[in-house]
Formats: structure tokens, sequence, C-alpha cells
């Protein structure tokens, strides 16, 4: 027993942090990968014409209507409150600075770019995403999931293309009122301050003109993508419950989790890219 006991050397400290890195490393690899494969074969499908058959743009309607109906009001009011709180303070410093001339470019750089499609991102994972987290958590569990493959329907093509179409679309729309709404409040606010004293046609040909042709391609894709990536993100991790051991609160923090990943690292992507 002493001579075993000598003869074990378990691995130094140092190997196992190594080993457990790897590990991690190779999985979250591993589920990258599929992700990416995943979110592929989603997108290949959706130019598939025969893919839309009557339940699943019955399906599609019923989505984009709970995207970008539904959420109209909580992105006019965010619109609001960020025009209120961010676009107000930057003309406030722009007009005691005496640079009001860089509102546009301020607006362009901050708002379009930046700010908005994350915006954008956050309200259709807090309007629909956790709806579908829920929905299609109880999806594999009931055992529905299993009936509509015993009835000869593709889930892919009936829970997942549906709601990745609609939430790139609906993103798209909330982008656009959100943008509005923050732009008309900050000015309205500012020129009741007396912090500028032009009309809301020439602070909108100042945004207008601080905007280069890529502005105007560049933030709605960035948009449209991301609500794709937050909707296969929130099917993807409700299809992925596999039974009741699975509590379902645990479904909200994990998809807010990963969705605001996706989120960050599509913006990011775009930033280094263009």
């Amino acid at each position: 027993m002493i001579a075993r006991a000598q003869r074990y050397n378990p691995r130094p400290w140092p190997r196992r942090v190594l080993a457990a890195f790897g590990a991690a490393t190779i999985s979250g690899t591993r589920r990258l990968l599929l992700f990416m494969s995943f979110a592929t074969t989603v997108a290949f499908v959706a130019f598939r014409r025969e893919a839309w058959r009557g339940p699943v743009s019955i399906e599609f309607n019923r989505m984009l209507r709970e995207v970008a109906v539904r959420s109209l009001w909580t992105t006019i009011v965010t619109g609001m409150l960020v025009g209120f709180a961010l676009v107000t303070q930057a003309v406030y410093w722009l007009a005691q600075t005496g640079t009001t001339g860089l509102v546009g470019p301020v607006i362009v750089i901050l708002l379009i770019r930046e700010l908005v499609p994350i915006l954008v991102g956050l309200i259709v994972f807090g309007r629909s995403g956790t709806a579908t987290l829920i929905e299609l958590g109880e999806a594999q569990p009931k055992g529905w999931l299993r009936l509509l493959e015993i009835q000869g329907l593709d889930p892919l093509a009936l829970l997942v293309l549906p709601r990745a179409v609609a939430f790139a679309i609906g993103a798209f729309c909330l982008a656009t009122v959100l943008l509005c709404s923050t732009m008309l409040t900050s000015y309205f606010l500012a020129y009741g301050l007396q912090l500028i004293a032009y009309s809301v046609w020439d602070f909108a040909d100042a945004v207008l003109r601080a905007m280069k042709i890529q502005d105007f391609i560049v933030p709605p894709l960035k948009c449209i993508i991301i609500g794709y990536m937050v909707a296969l993100t929130c099917c993807s991790t409700g299809l992925g419950r596999r039974d009741e051991s699975d509590e379902l609160q645990r479904l909200v923090p994990r998809g807010f989790v990963r969705s605001a990943l996706a989120i960050l690292l599509v913006n990011t992507l775009f930033d280094l890219v263009v």
C-alpha cells in the first residue's frame, strides 16, 4: 500500500487548469459550430418557396404581429427615454461648447450605428424572445414536438423558420420606429430648452448630411441579423430543454445571457469588418 501511494503522482495544478480550459474551449467551439450550422440551415430553408406552406405562413404572420405590433409602444417609449436621457444631453453639451454643427455626426455615430441595433435586440428578446423560450421549452417534455414529427410536419420549418424571419423583419421595423421617436423627442426637447434654434427639417437635414452611404445599409442589416440571431438563440435554447428535470424558470436567464452575447457579437463583428 505504501509503495502504491508513493507511485501515485496526481497531475500538478497547472496541468489540471489547462485541461479544464481545453475542455471548456472544445465544448464551446462545438456548440458554436452547431449553432452556425443551425443558422445556415434555417437561412437556406427560408429561401425555398415550398417551405412557406399554409401552416408556416400562418405562424409567420402570427409571430410578425407579435414582434412588430405588440412591441410598438414599448419601442416608442424606449425611444422617448433615449432621446430625453442621451441625445438631449449630447446636444446640450455641444451647445455649451459652441459646436452644435456636430449634432449630426454625433447622432449618426452614437445612435444610428451603435445604440439602436443593441436596444432593438434587447426589446425583441424582452417582448417576444421570452415567450418563444417558454413556448418551445415545453415542446420536448410535453411531447407535442414528437407529435408534429408523427404528423409529418417538419419542426424546423414550422417552429424555427417563421420565428427567425419574423424576428428579423420585426427588428428592422422596430429600429425605424425607435430611431424616429428618439430623434423627434430629442429635437423637440432641445428646441424647447432653446439649445437649438433651427427647424425640425434642418435638424433632419443635418443628420442626413452626416450619414454616409454605408449608414443606409449597415445599420439596417445589423438590426436584421440581430433579430435573426435572437430568434435562433431563443429557439435553440427552448428546444434544448429535454425533460422536466431542467426547470423552465432557468430558460429565461439562460436565453437572456446567450441572446445578449449574440447581440454584442454581431455588433462587434460589424464594427470590425465595416
